[in-house]
This record gives structure tokens, sequence and C-alpha cells, in this order.
């Protein structure tokens, strides 16, 4: 399904792609990691950056470094070993897709040589689409902006796919899953999307992709979302997961496959991903 077929924008203002890398530390030595570096040459390295990207950087591409934290990532609905095994992730976002595919293709030929595997799951930017002005005052306007790594040294993947039931609906009833629910004596019964989640907006900076080739598709998710917060506030990313989670309160999760939620720590270089903690 395109995004015209479900009212939703079909604008691409930006891409994404998420590496999974998995590498056993006995492979790793001081020409692989400098040789990862030297990919992000002319790149805005992100772990150093606050605010939201210049033209000039989204148009060079920008880059991110993360090292595995396995003890608290977990599965989900979906297994997929190449993502829940990985023990490093490097985050790329880009106007166009060239630089990030160039990037991807040498990380492979570092890895793979080596025995160990890489897993893209790539996703375009795109306007939201069920974001009225008042939502975007509520949800956005006082939402954290990106921080670099020393502040907001957490990032979590989770990546996620609707049912068919979900992409079935029209646009109005799906687009009611996100605001709260009221009986006939205007009585609130349940929070909806954005009641669930509002503990995190000063707190988790937020990032969404869509699927390139379109939803419901077989061996792609439909999005992959990002967070980034700081180690302090991860009991508030866990409450805001657990309110989303809540079918009571979100009945929009009732229509929501999750694959392997991964969690990150941001490093600076590649050196840091496998270094002994």
């Amino acid at each position: 399904m395109q995004p015209t077929d479900l009212n939703l924008s079909p604008q691409v203002t930006g891409h994404q792609y998420s590496l999974f890398v998995f590498l056993p530390p006995s492979e790793v030595d001081t020409a692989l990691t400098q040789a990862l570096d030297a990919l992000g040459t002319g790149m805005e390295n992100m772990h150093e950056v606050a605010g939201h990207p210049s033209v000039d950087a989204f148009e060079r591409g920008r880059f991110q470094f993360l090292r595995a934290e396995p003890d608290l990532s977990s599965e989900r609905d979906l297994p997929h070993p190449a993502v829940s095994q990985a023990n490093a992730l490097v985050r790329l976002e880009c106007a166009t897709p060239e630089p990030l595919l160039r990037y991807t293709e040498g990380v492979r030929q570092l890895i793979e040589p080596r025995g160990g595997s890489v897993e893209n799951l790539p996703g375009e930017q795109r306007p939201r689409s069920y974001t009225s002005y008042a939502m975007t005052q509520f949800a956005y306007a006082p939402a954290l902006a990106p921080q670099p790594g020393a502040i907001c040294s957490m990032g979590v993947v989770t990546p996620q796919n609707k049912t068919e039931a979900w992409w079935a609906m029209d646009w109005m009833h799906r687009e009611s899953f996100f605001l709260p629910r009221y009986d006939a004596q205007e009585n609130l019964i349940a929070q909806g999307h954005a009641f669930a989640a509002a503990a995190g907006i000063p707190y988790i900076v937020r990032r969404n992709v869509h699927a390139p080739g379109g939803y419901g598709q077989a061996g792609s998710y439909d999005f992959v979302p990002y967070f980034e917060f700081a180690e302090a506030h991860t009991a508030i990313f866990r409450s805001v997961m657990a309110a989303l989670r809540d079918v009571t309160q979100n009945p929009e999760w009732q229509y929501v496959q999750e694959g392997p939620e991964w969690w990150g720590r941001r490093v600076a270089h590649a050196a840091a991903i496998w270094e002994s903690r």
C-alpha cells in the first residue's frame, strides 16, 4: 500500500538508514575502527551536535555510532536475530539516499569479510499526516530537540508493523486512535496515543521513518522509530512505552506488531563500540 492509498503524505523529506552490525570483538582491530571512522569523512557526527541539522549538514549526510546494551534490549512480537544480536548500530540520515548507499556499502566491505553481518532497516522521512496545528503545539512545539551524546547518551530502536486490520480502516478511523476517548457522560475512558506518550515530550528526542516501498510489505517494517534520551531518564522512556503498549489506555496498540526493542549507548568513534566495559 502506498501513502496516497491511505490519505498519508507521499512527500519524502529525507532518508534514514539503521545499520545493525554484528562482529565478534576478536575480529576488531585498529585498522577496522579507523576505516569505519574514515567512512564518515565529510559527514556530520551527530554525537557532537545539538539541535536540528543545518541544510548543508543534512545534504552531506550525518552519522551516529551506538554500542549495544544487550541487558536493556528485549524481544517483542517479531523475531529478528540480525537486529537483536547486533553489537553495534550506525544510524545514518541524509536529504538524499546516495551518500547513505555509499556508506552502507563501505560498512559491508569492512564487516562481512571478517565474518560479521550488516542488517539495514531503511526508512523515509515524511511530513506528519495525523498532526493538526493544535496537536503540533501539544506534542512537538515543546519537544526536546536533538542533543549531543554527552547529554542524551541512550538510543533505542523499536521497529514496528501495523496489522492488516489497521490498514483496512478508513483514515478518519485510524486518526481517531491518536486522540483521547470519552464516554457519553464525557468521562475520559482511554488516553489515546497522544496522552499516553505525553510524559516523554520534554525528555525524549523522537524520530520516525516510513517504509520506502510502502506499507504492509513482506520483509520490511512499516515504521522504524528511534529515540534518544539521557540515561537518567531511562525510567521515563520505559513508562511511556508501557503506557503506549497498554491497550486499555491506548487501543491503537492492538494493531501494532513490534520487532526487537534494541538499546544502545551513543559513542563518538568506532573504537568505542567494542571497548570493554
